[in-house]
């Protein structure tokens, strides 16, 4: 994956450089287990969580929700093309505005679940 600078407000540099201190795999395999609970039998807009470890049926055209070196990436994905439609450092605020944007506000996590995955 190449990597490129942008323009930002010097506040949201410093914010995005500072290092992630909650952020662990363990947590954030449950937060991905979790969304994909939440959009079962979402078929369309179709999707995929995590480089399609989660996905809908089909993968054609998907928006998609993924950690890049420790930021959470929301993108659709149009001819084999991605574009970012949002960037998150903190799990829980992606997952729950993934869900939102595929089921169009009709779903929410249950963080209830799966207690045992907790890290």
């Amino acid at each position: 994956m190449k990597f490129r600078s942008i323009e930002v407000a010097e506040y949201v540099a410093d914010d995005f450089e500072r290092p992630l201190s909650t952020l662990n795999q363990a947590g954030l395999d449950r937060v991905y287990f979790l969304v994909k609970k939440a959009l079962a039998d979402i078929e369309w807009p179709e999707w995929e969580v995590a480089g399609r470890r989660f996905h809908s049926k089909n993968g054609n055209e998907p928006f998609g929700f993924e950690d890049v070196n420790g930021k959470l990436y929301i993108y659709s994905e149009e001819r084999g093309i991605r574009s970012a439609i949002a960037i998150f450092k903190d799990d829980h605020l992606a997952a729950k505005y993934f869900v939102w944007l595929i089921s169009k506000g009709e779903r929410s996590i249950n963080w209830d679940l799966f207690p045992d995955k907790l890290p």
